[in-house]
């Protein structure tokens, strides 16, 4: 990557994605969002990275945008709109873990939530701060939030954009794991090297493919069924077995898909 405010480093089979712009509190701006977008993307095009986890160079996630940049200005927001859906981080296969090391307020936050797992450091200040400077929540919080938290704090953390602590963010049940600020990071290679290590690529790839879909899915009976028509069909991939056999013989899996394999479309 050239541009310095987003670095890409790989340990092992997981990929840590930098929000580098520790001089200004990481702070926000559309160059970094676009930039953002465009790692996740490269690390999930790479078949043996397993897991990604996005955390903020020096003590912070990030602070929100940048305020020295005209926000009045059209073009500032013009790389928001999600013209490729496909390229959404819920739509990746790979799963994301947002290690919140700091602050994460705002489009920081909102960031954050678009993650699949989320490790905050215990005494991180996390707010939603949108409506305390004039604007409104983004990226797809007033979708998701009440979806986690439920109706009534979601709308507490978005209407008062009132600032909480990290240990509270995993009270609510937005955030996995709550620890020391050090923590934080290794945490969070820690879930990652479990999953990349002890999960197999293409069951963990239909698990997060599912449960977003299940999130629009009225219809239990219909998710019930569609799961199931799932399973069977992972069934025949040949990773049961190996799962099995690396339990048995207390060794590490040898697993044999790819994060990429796709659901065959006849089984919707």
């Amino acid at each position: 990557m050239t541009e310095k405010s987003v670095l890409i480093e790989r340990r092992g089979a997981v990929a840590i994605v930098w929000l580098n712009r520790p001089e200004h509190r990481n702070a926000y701006t559309p160059e970094m969002a676009v930039r953002i977008q465009e790692a996740l993307v490269e690390c999930d095009a790479d078949d043996d990275v397993r897991v990604i986890v996005v955390t903020g160079s020096g003590d912070h996630f990030g602070v929100g945008a940048d305020f020295g940049i005209d926000w009045r200005d059209p073009q500032a927001h013009a790389v928001e709109s999600l013209s490729e859906p496909e390229k959404a981080p819920w739509n990746l296969t790979t799963p994301i873990i947002a290690a919140i090391n700091g602050d994460a307020i705002g489009v920081h936050l909102t960031w954050a939530m678009q993650a699949d797992i989320r490790i905050v450091a215990s005494d991180a200040r996390i707010a939603f701060s949108f409506n305390r400077v004039g604007i409104m929540p983004d990226r797809n919080s007033m979708w998701l939030l009440p979806r986690l938290a439920g109706f009534g704090p979601a709308m507490d953390l978005l209407l008062t954009g009132r600032t909480i602590m990290g240990d509270r963010m995993m009270q609510w049940g937005l955030a996995s794991e709550s620890v020391p600020a050090a923590e934080v990071l290794p945490t969070a290679l820690a879930f990652a090297e479990d999953i990349a290590t002890y999960c197999a690529p293409a069951s963990v790839t239909v698990t997060k493919r599912l449960m977003y879909e299940f999130l629009e899915e009225p219809d239990r009976i219909r998710a019930y069924n569609r799961e199931r028509r799932t399973l069977n069909w992972i069934r025949t991939l040949g990773e049961t077995l190996r799962g099995i056999d690396a339990i048995t013989n207390k060794k590490k899996p040898a697993w044999g898909t790819s994060k990429h394999t796709r659901i065959p479309a006849e089984l919707r």
